[in-house]
């Protein structure tokens, strides 16, 4: 029999975790971590108590425009790979310019919701953050950018998962998926579950960034478990969620292949 669970959600490092997630789940309710690429060093700076987003203009740096590029925060140690507008032209889908317009989108956006992660956790019973795996960041650079060494660096998932429950709460349960050898552990914090990848792939316009979601879905139906998440209602508007993840979808199918 599934296990029911309230709350699961991606601590990162990738939108190839949110993705499966939502694919798998069938949810549309949108976290901090989902589009970002962020080290374990950085996602557990921003659960910290007390803290709170705010990017300004200089922690932003914009790595070479001569490819479908990225934005990289030195300040969190993050890409925001789909925070701020591409164009669409030589090159497949470039970021150019960041403006105080942008930032301010982005700060309200994450603000709303980092309040949104810490009020359902808390709210939660039976609460799953799943992890694609704990990625180290970049040593010194990121295509001549240079990066925070401070948040970059490995992180067991056995200290990943203690540092991330000393912050969220010990009622949250973790699980680290990967494709690799298969790999099936439970502990008392959760799990590490890897599914070889066979290949297969799912032919999906748009979602080769996902790939392999044969193996996810296989971690998936190990883990046994079944959202039993509910809609919350929110002073925020929904719209603005909505209009900025189909903005996501739509740069994602134009640019699949190129993360």
């Amino acid at each position: 029999m599934l296990k029911p669970t309230d709350l699961i959600f991606s601590l990162g490092p990738n939108c190839k975790n949110s993705w499966n997630l939502r694919n798998y789940f069938g949810f549309e309710r949108a976290y901090p971590f989902d589009w970002w690429t962020t080290p374990a060093k950085s996602m557990l700076k921003m659960i910290e108590k007390g803290f709170e987003f705010n990017v300004r203009k200089e922690d932003l740096f914009i790595t070479p425009p001569t490819e479908h590029n990225t934005v990289y925060n030195y300040k969190l140690n993050v890409l925001h790979h789909h925070d701020f507008p591409r164009t669409w032209g030589e090159y497949p889908g470039v970021i150019f310019s960041v403006t105080g317009k942008d930032i301010k989108a982005i700060n309200r956006k994450y603000t709303f919701l980092f309040n949104r992660l810490f009020q359902d956790v808390a709210q939660a019973e039976k609460a799953i953050a799943v992890v694609n795996h704990c990625y180290v960041g970049w040593e010194e650079s990121l295509k001549g950018v240079v990066t925070n060494k401070a948040l970059n660096g490995y992180i067991s998932p056995a200290e990943l998962a203690k540092e991330v429950r000393d912050r969220l709460g010990k009622k949250l349960r973790l699980v680290f998926i990967d494709a690799g050898e298969e790999i099936y552990e439970e502990y008392g914090w959760g799990w590490i579950i890897r599914e070889p990848d066979n290949g297969t792939r799912e032919n999906i316009k748009g979602t080769d960034f996902a790939e392999p979601i044969h193996a996810f879905r296989q971690a998936y139906k190990k883990l046994d478990i079944s959202l039993t998440q509910k809609p919350i209602e929110e002073t925020e508007s929904r719209s603005f969620a909505t209009r900025h993840l189909l903005e996501i979808l739509r740069n994602l199918i134009r640019g699949s292949g190129s993360h």
